[in-house]
């Protein structure tokens, strides 16, 4: 089973995870709340994939072994580590998951 850090900032009834799969990073900003529910129907979850390990270690200055730690001592949610991705020019792929 992958291990998920949880991040420790946010809005009320959401969370973000972090974690690594496949050699890839992962963040998720899992939203619960009642917005959410009246919105979509349902919880829903915005999912980042990060592929280019090589350049988000060499940017951080981790490995993959501390990198997740490096994450949650930095960031407090998915948006802020969103924007510095963009703004490191670190490419994701975005999924929606409407049915969380």
């Amino acid at each position: 089973m992958t291990e998920k850090t949880k991040l420790t900032g946010g809005l009320e009834k959401t969370v973000t995870w972090v974690w690594l799969e496949n050699n890839q990073l992962k963040i998720e900003y899992y939203d619960f709340s009642e917005e959410a529910q009246n919105t979509f129907g349902n919880d829903i979850a915005y999912i980042l994939t990060v592929s280019d390990m090589n350049k988000i270690c060499l940017i951080t200055r981790q490995n993959e072994a501390s990198l997740l730690q490096w994450l949650s001592e930095n960031f407090q949610s998915y948006f802020e580590i969103k924007k510095w991705l963009e703004e490191n020019k670190i490419k994701f792929e975005k999924e929606i998951d409407s049915w969380a």
